[in-house]
């Protein structure tokens, strides 16, 4: 079982793009921080790790909005190729349990910036952290574009009905043509979560594309462009 659906965009290396944070580091966890303020977003980044497709990019753009955005590398410099074999047993090394300190490096690292209300984003992997974060008191918003977590939860042996009873707070589904059916409306999650969740489709898109479609694709440019404008609403209004 694999993270991404059959399809999905491969990875993009968007390494000329000239960051506007700085790396930080806490024990042994590193992170790419942007922006201040009491507003703090954590970013959750896809399987392809912390130097994958335009993850930091956007992490500036938002910050570039009043946020604080932390960008955590939870793999510590690794990533892994959905077609890889080794794909389920990587999954499986990262439940919550082994994630849960982390998270709360980062929180502290974040309060001691200043910090004091919270929300998270995830892409394709990040979705499962932001279905956890957001049963913490601490957390107003959750937004997960082509997210990953069902599957991730079946392989980690989770109950997905039990982690959304546990949502404290606003959640945001951007689902890709390909993502799991539980995602769309009328799905488990709707189901569970009710008016605490928004889901917007993306039928043109294909699992991955917010971080690494082809932009000059103007399909692409053009989904790319509205999950931006979605995410940056979404947290300015709940948070």
């Amino acid at each position: 079982m694999t993270c991404c659906p059959p399809k999905s965009h491969s990875f993009l290396d968007n390494s000329e793009y000239q960051c506007q944070g700085t790396f930080e580091k806490v024990d042994d966890l590193e992170m790419y921080v942007s922006g201040s303020g009491e507003k703090c977003v954590i970013w959750n980044y896809d399987i392809f790790g912390f130097n994958g497709g335009r993850t930091r990019q956007n992490v500036d753009l938002l910050a570039s909005y009043g946020f604080m955005v932390i960008l955590p590398d939870y793999y510590r410099g690794f990533f892994i190729t959905p077609t890889d074999p080794g794909l389920a047993d990587h999954i499986k090394n990262y439940p919550y349990s082994k994630l849960e300190p982390d998270v709360n490096r980062v929180l502290n690292f974040a309060r001691s910036r200043g910090a004091k209300v919270f929300g998270s984003v995830g892409t394709c992997w990040g979705s499962y952290l932001v279905i956890k974060l957001s049963a913490l008191p601490d957390f107003k918003a959750g937004i997960s574009m082509h997210p990953s977590h069902p599957k991730m939860m079946m392989l980690l042996e989770e109950s997905e009905e039990d982690a959304y009873r546990q949502v404290n707070c606003k959640q945001l589904f951007m689902s890709a043509g390909n993502d799991h059916e539980n995602l769309f409306p009328g799905g488990l999650a709707e189901k569970i979560l009710g008016d605490k969740l928004t889901i917007e489709e993306f039928p043109d898109m294909l699992h991955g594309w917010s971080m690494r479609a082809d932009l000059s694709d103007a399909k692409n440019k053009r989904d790319v462009d509205r999950a931006v404008n979605l995410y940056l609403d979404f947290f300015q209004n709940n948070m």
